[in-house]
């Protein structure tokens, strides 16, 4: 009973707790992508994280379904006061001709 507990307990220090910063990125990044498209469209995925030596900087990436596939789409935004979009992508993705 006692190794069970301790497994527990391990596994749920190890989960990363949700970051809000991380969250508010995503939803802003949200919102210009649905601007975009000119509808609400969930991203199938979508990932946020800091960028590397440029403090309160976010990149958030993804994909979203589109109108006739998956569109690709990227935000580059800066935390400050308020979030400042500094860059925005939204593509589709096309195949690699193979050699």
């Amino acid at each position: 009973m006692i190794p069970s507990l301790l497994l527990t307990a391990s596994l749920l220090a190890a989960t990363p707790a949700p970051d809000p910063v991380a969250d508010k990125a995503v939803a802003v990044c949200q919102q210009f992508v649905q601007v975009r498209l000119g509808k609400t469209a969930q991203p199938e995925e979508v990932k946020a994280r800091p960028v590397a030596k440029r403090a309160g900087e976010w990149l958030v990436d993804g994909q979203v379904k589109g109108p006739e596939g998956p569109l690709l789409f990227a935000c580059l935004l800066r935390h400050q006061k308020s979030w400042e979009l500094l860059n925005f992508s939204l593509w589709a993705p096309q195949e690699l001709n193979s050699a």
